[in-house]
């Protein structure tokens, strides 16, 4: 899965080691399996190996489920938020994830090997619209992602058949913003995502049981978004670096 390059932070306890969160994703998730109805958060997240303009090891998550809908729904949600914080209008263009690789990359996601597009983005690869051409005076949604980028969305078919993810995500002058699924509740299906990406990841890290247990339970139809909050911040204000919110 090229969408799961975070690393965590490891620190050694008494108890064994343990990791700060990378993100608040598992615990909200296991929220809502226990019944809690909507949830949200906005709290630190932390992740090695990131440092840079719109970088830092730590920063705000903000990040919330919604019972009953979809990436769709949430996704128009999370733009009329990000208008409202920052004071800008509502316009937004949606482009499905195929459509604005053929564009700005000239490759077909669906046609070529992952990576191939990878090659293809080159050092944008972890993000499509952080071309300079791209969200530029705009909120920019991205849609419909291959299989292969599905991270912890669910499955549909799109208006030609094709099998893609039910996830969004919104970008602004190149930065993107908001990452968002429309929930994968198979906890089977769940269980070899999660497999297959421990087994590229460093030795060490562990899988989160707990959370695992929570999905076997049972996730409720429900759709989940986490926002960049230090670079909505970083926006608004006419800031250079997410370091200066």
């Amino acid at each position: 899965n090229l969408d799961h390059g975070v690393v965590p932070y490891r620190i050694e306890t008494e108890r064994g080691a343990r990791f700060l969160p990378t993100s608040p994703e598992h615990p909200l998730k296991r929220l809502v399996c226990a019944g809690s109805g909507p949830v949200w958060t906005l709290a630190p997240a932390f992740r090695r190996g990131e440092l840079g303009s719109r970088h830092q090891p730590e920063f705000r998550m903000l990040e919330w489920y919604r019972p009953g809908w979809d990436d769709l729904r949430l996704r128009d949600e999370t733009v009329a938020l990000l208008a409202n914080l920052s004071g800008w209008p509502t316009e937004c263009e949606t482009l499905t994830y195929r459509d604005a690789l053929i564009r700005h990359a000239g490759v077909d996601p669906f046609a070529a090997d992952p990576a191939a597009v990878l090659v293809a983005l080159a050092d944008a690869a972890d993000a499509v619209a952080d071309d300079p051409h791209a969200a530029l005076g705009r909120w920019t949604a991205l849609t419909d992602y291959p299989p292969w980028a599905s991270a912890q969305a669910r499955l549909r078919l799109d208006g030609a058949g094709r099998p893609v993810a039910a996830r969004f995500e919104i970008y602004r002058d190149g930065i993107e913003l908001a990452n968002g699924y429309h929930e994968l509740r198979d906890a089977a299906e769940l269980g070899d995502r999660l497999a297959a990406e421990l087994a590229a990841r460093e030795p060490g890290v562990v899988r989160d049981t707990r959370f695992e247990a929570a999905i076997a339970h049972g996730l409720g139809d429900c759709a989940g978004v986490a926002v960049g909050f230090d670079r909505v911040v970083m926006l608004a204000l006419g800031l250079k670096t997410v370091s200066e919110t």
